[in-house]
């Protein structure tokens, strides 16, 4: 008789970036345990590190059998298989004999035994292991070993949106090789775990599943976690029994404090992660399995973002799988096999009924946003819908990485350091406040019925500030006030450890900020710097898909005014986010008839030019127009020359963050040649801020596909803008948060965007 499916419940993005931490913390906690499998037992005091070697020998970062078994399961599930029927069970059985065959660096003995007896017998292949198992076990009192809990988070996400179809399939995918009642239990109550970790961030889950396993067996497990939560990791030194190995792990999460939030400090809630995996590896003997048994519930509560990026970055294994191969296994699995866009799947922007009512409004409530005497007319022929496409969500993405990578590569004058992270840059970390507090007027409008203000974008600046340590009492008694028991700052940004570490210097906006007093704004410094540009890129996303290039113009002046008061500081803010919506809605395949032979990207920033006369105000001056014009042409007739873009961009000013950007992008425009333009950028006298302009114009361009993969995925703030990129779109396409007389689907929304 065929199973019913539940349908998986639709999730939010901070569920979705918890399922995507399930195999990744299972991962980097098996490959944090391997180099000390059954050595000596570290001290409290000694700090587990990923440093190969052990059983294998291993990589540093590679992970074992642990995580190996479980990536066989993960490719049946990822296709949205019901891990109950029989022809899921002979894939996961077709699957563990090729592990076997061809790739097990590390294998269990009743793995092994069992596997070997299935290979001989004849029948289907999932018939044929579980026979084998159930006469292994028959009589073996040592049939009880962690091989099959070691392997179970995946399951949990396959059946998300039923508890009792989830524990079926955690039985029956156990008894493939572990048919023993205690690993069934066992999978069971982890799985439940990590199903409600996902749902709604608790460890609540593990107690639930004992309602999920026969009632004559729950008072002996709820003694048993009991006894896990009363007890050090190491007092359970038999972990290669599932028993034993489910304690330890339960009590290394348990008795792991976590820390709390204190920016100032560098405490963040999720920081338990790091800590309970190194305890978990402390507990001796099973080191891999009991921390990668952890990591899986460990991922599910704090997601992929808890996971240290330094782990993100080394981790990887059989069959040649990195980091965002398992993320990416995991989220498809968690979304039925679906996937949204080309790429790592993401939360889903299915618009319902009411969204699309809420997107129809939205450009007419963007455009209320404006001065009363402005011209209202959109430029004729502009995209609006540019986020309906499907290459959408890589050039948002493109335009806040290419930025980010820009910055960091223009720091470094062009030479980065191999093999270790890449630090953000200050302009890196203002426009990610830049976004935040995008998202956050975008709700703030949809449920007050008012435009959305830039008064939210200088919320997010101060925020910024009072992370980083600027006036934070004065910061605090502006927007909260001093008596007011109230956390603040708000929102999920203010949990990210970089974005409350110095990166660089942005004077004329700490100095702003500095004279923020209760009730006021401050006021601006006469400074026409480059971070009144470089920090307002991100709003060419909401503005084009609103209501084109006024609507960017006007908010880039707008968040650029708040702490810049030179007016060619604030015209090169606006000038620059319309050439960055050009460049979003470009279209990749121009007809060269009707470019002149131009390039996607010249002629998107050519049109960008000719815009600026009907979208900014005040208008283009005739010098304005020549430099830009220009810069341009240059481009065209002596491409990559670093005098002509030293002469260009000769110092660290918004006009010339602006010119020698286009002058880069200009030069470069071909997708394969972003890396290229970013070395060259680079090498100018100011190379973040030029950099970092021609990063976000290329990358909006041409996608994140096409930015230099070695840096992306070494950038400490890359899930950072990844996450705010698809949240960004979420918000415009899909109203998570509701609006005034709607209710959200999202119920986490308010909490990581306070629409104030």
């Amino acid at each position: 008789m065929p199973h019913a499916r539940v349908p998986h419940p639709r999730l939010d993005a901070h569920s979705v970036d918890r399922a995507a931490g399930v195999l990744l913390g299972a991962a980097v906690g098996d490959a944090l345990g391997v180099p000390y499998e059954f050595e000596a037992r570290l001290r409290d005091d000694q700090q587990p590190r990923m440093i190969g070697g052990g059983l294998g020998p291993y990589e540093p970062g590679e992970y074992s059998d642990d995580t190996q078994m479980q990536v066989c399961i993960a490719e049946v599930a990822a296709t949205g298989a019901d891990l109950r029927t029989p022809e899921a069970l002979d894939a996961i059985a077709v699957n563990f004999q090729k592990w076997l065959s061809g790739g097990a660096s590390d294998v269990g003995a009743q793995t092994r035994t069992v596997l070997g007896a299935a290979a001989r017998a004849d029948g289907a292949p999932g018939a044929a292991l579980l026979d084998a198992a159930r006469r292994f076990s028959a009589g073996n009192e040592r049939a009880a070993g962690n091989g099959s809990l070691m392997r179970t988070g995946i399951v949990a996400l396959s059946h998300l949106g039923d508890p009792q179809a989830m524990a079926e399939a955690a039985v029956a995918v156990s008894a493939l090789t572990h048919p023993d009642p205690d690993c069934a239990d066992a999978c069971v109550l982890w799985c439940s775990g990590i199903r409600i970790a996902v749902l709604d961030g608790t460890f609540d889950g593990v107690r639930a599943g004992l309602d999920l396993i026969p009632a004559e067996r729950r008072g002996v497990w709820a003694r048993r976690l009991d006894e896990a939560e009363a007890h050090p990791p190491h007092h359970f030194t038999n972990n290669g029994w599932v028993v034993h190995a489910l304690q330890a792990a339960w009590s290394a999460i348990t008795r792991t404090a976590v820390p709390e939030l204190s920016p100032a400090q560098g405490e963040f809630p999720a920081q338990h992660l790091r800590l309970a995996l190194e305890a978990a590896v402390r507990a001796g003997t099973d080191t891999d399995t009991v921390a990668a048994i952890a990591g899986a519930l460990l991922g599910a509560r704090w997601g992929c973002s808890g996971v240290p990026q330094e782990w993100q970055r080394v981790v990887h294994g059989w069959p040649g799988h990195t980091g965002a191969d398992l993320v990416r296994l995991a989220v498809l699995t968690a979304r039925g096999g679906k996937d949204d866009a080309p790429g790592r799947p993401s939360a889903p922007h299915e618009a319902a009924e009411s969204a699309e009512r809420d997107q129809a409004q939205r450009p007419e409530a963007f455009e209320e946003s404006r001065k009363p005497d402005r011209d209202r007319t959109a430029e004729p022929g502009r995209p609006k819908s540019f986020l309906k496409e499907k290459t959408a969500l890589s050039r948002v993405r493109g335009l806040l990485l290419g930025l980010a990578v820009g910055d960091t590569l223009g720091a470094a004058g062009g030479k980065l350091p191999s093999g270790v992270p890449l630090r953000a840059g200050v302009s890196t970390q203002l426009a990610c406040f830049t976004a935040e507090g995008t998202i956050r007027a975008l709700v703030r409008s949809a449920h007050r019925g008012l435009g959305p203000t830039p008064g939210v974008v200088f919320h997010a600046y101060c925020r910024w500030a009072a992370l980083q340590g600027i006036e934070s009492e004065r910061m605090r008694s502006r927007w909260v006030g001093a008596e007011d028991d109230r956390v603040w700052p708000d929102g999920w940004l203010a949990q990210v450890p970089v974005l409350a570490q110095r990166r660089g210097s942005a004077p004329a906006t700490v100095t702003a900020l500095s004279r923020v007093e209760p009730g006021g704004m401050g006021s601006p410094t006469t400074s026409r710097g480059c971070h009144a540009l470089t920090r307002a890129l991100p709003v060419a996303v909401a503005g084009t898909a609103a209501e084109g290039s006024k609507a960017s113009a006007y908010w880039a002046r707008e968040i650029a005014a708040f702490t810049h008061g030179d007016s060619a500081a604030q015209s090169a803010a606006a000038h620059a986010v319309v050439l960055a919506g050009h460049c979003l809605t470009s279209g990749p395949h121009m007809q060269e008839s009707l470019t002149g032979g131009r390039s996607q990207v010249r002629q998107a920033l050519l049109e960008g030019i000719h815009a600026l006369d009907d979208v900014d105000d005040p208008a283009l001056t005739a010098d304005e127009r020549d430099r830009l014009h220009a810069a341009l042409e240059q481009a065209d007739e002596h491409p990559g020359e670093a005098a002509r873009l030293a002469r260009l961009a000769p110092d660290a000013t918004a006009p010339s963050a602006l010119l020698g950007g286009l002058y880069v992008a200009a030069s470069f425009p071909d997708r394969d040649q972003v890396d290229a333009a970013l070395g060259f950028a680079a090498l100018a006298p100011d190379g973040d801020s030029v950099a970092c302009v021609a990063g976000a114009f290329l990358g909006a361009a041409h996608g994140a596909e096409a930015l230099p993969v070695d840096l992306v995925s070494r950038h400490e703030l890359a899930w950072v803008l990844d996450t705010l990129a698809r949240d960004l779109i979420a918000q415009l396409t899909d109203s998570p948060s509701g609006g005034e007389y709607t209710s959200g689907w999202d119920p986490h929304w308010h909490g990581r965007y306070p629409g104030w």
